[in-house]
This record gives structure tokens, C-alpha cells and sequence, in this order.
């Protein structure tokens, strides 16, 4: 039996939020192969057997591993959509990079990224034995936004095979956190996992 991709974090009438393993697609592509191979299906999949309907809030990389949020009606959704490209919903991140740099080194990125605005705030808060640990906050969702980032900060991220051409197996990239501004339509607006890399507190 295929293992399920991914682990639910939290789950009410309203919305689901899981954590996803790396290399696996958010949804599926132009690529018929991928129909069946994707987390919105597997979630769909799983919520169909209780009668309850999944919809698409927002994306992660295929490589990326960490916390999304999915919505069970389309009010919801459209709610939680608007949230995102508001800028109302606070995104955490770790990350790990090749190079060591000085600790508590901080960092804003603003960019272009499809002719919309991409901010990022990277700070640098442990090592460990491959790199530099990450703490990485962005205001913007953009395709690839971290990613873009540390490269042109001129660091290596680990994994990233597109922009850092780093061969690691995995992408040291991983979404801790999500907190969204309290509102009637969430029960709960803090979602965290534990972070894989950074030890904050302990530098």
C-alpha cells in the first residue's frame, strides 16, 4: 500500500491543514501521469469518504515540504484566498544554505517575480553540520519567491537543484508555520509544526 503523502495537522467543518512531504505536487499538472499523484487529489480522496468537499487555498513547491491549508467550501476558500493575497497571513520558513555566515544576520529581499512585487525576510539563526539554519518570513506568494532570493543574496540553497545547482538529495526548504488574522470564519488561526533546522534561542 502507497504511503499518504502528507499528516493532518488540524482538521474541522471548515478547513484541513496538513503537512506535506517533500517531492510531492500541491496539485497536478499538464502531465496525465501526475492525476493521481498529487496532494489535492489524496486529500480529496480521503475527505470524499466523509462526504465533505476539499478546495485549493494555496501551494508549495514540489520540493518544498511543510503546512498548507485547505478549505471545505468555496466561501472558505475565497475567504482564505483573499487573506493570502492580501497579505494578511503571516508564512514561516527554515531553510538551510551551503555557505556559514554570521548568526542573527538579517535580510530583506524585494523583487519582481512576474511583474508582481515578491518580499522576503530572511535572518540567519543557527549552524549546523552541513550550513546555516534559516528563519525566513515572506509577505508575498510568488513561484519560486524564496528560492530566487537566497540565490540572489548569492547563497547556495541546498537541494535547489534550479537556481543554487546544489545536488543534495533534498531541498532544505520547509514551511513551519502559518498564522492567519482572527476572524468569525476560523476556529483556530495559529498552525506550527516543529522546525526541522532552526533552534531559535540557542545560538
Amino acid at each position: 500500500m502507497k504511503k499518504i503523502p502528507y499528516q493532518i495537522i488540524y482538521e474541522d467543518d471548515k478547513i484541513i491543514v496538513i503537512y506535506k512531504n517533500r517531492d510531492y505536487l500541491s496539485i497536478r499538472t499538464d502531465d496525465i501521469k501526475t492525476r493521481f499523484n498529487n496532494i489535492y487529489f489524496f486529500l480529496s480522496s480521503y475527505l470524499n469518504k466523509k462526504k465533505e468537499k476539499c478546495y485549493l487555498v494555496h501551494r508549495l513547491d514540489f520540493e518544498t515540504s511543510g503546512l498548507m491549508i485547505f478549505a471545505k467550501n468555496k466561501e472558505i476558500c475565497s475567504t482564505l484566498v483573499n487573506q493570502f493575497e492580501n497579505r494578511m497571513v503571516r508564512r514561516y520558513y527554515e531553510a538551510v544554505i551551503k555557505e556559514k555566515i554570521d548568526l542573527n544576520k538579517e535580510f530583506e529581499v524585494v523583487d519582481k517575480i512576474d511583474d508582481k512585487e515578491a518580499i522576503t525576510y530572511i535572518k540567519s539563526i543557527n549552524y549546523i553540520n552541513i550550513g546555516t539554519a534559516l528563519d525566513i518570513e515572506i509577505k508575498t506568494g510568488r513561484h519560486n519567491q524564496i528560492r530566487k532570493a537566497i540565490s540572489s543574496l548569492g547563497y547556495t540553497l541546498l537541494g535547489d537543484k534550479r537556481y543554487s545547482k546544489d545536488v543534495n538529495k533534498r531541498m532544505y526548504l520547509n514551511a513551519y508555520k502559518l498564522e492567519f488574522e482572527k476572524n468569525e470564519y476560523l476556529n483556530k488561526n495559529l498552525f506550527e509544526v516543529k522546525p526541522l533546522w532552526i533552534k531559535k534561542g540557542e545560538n
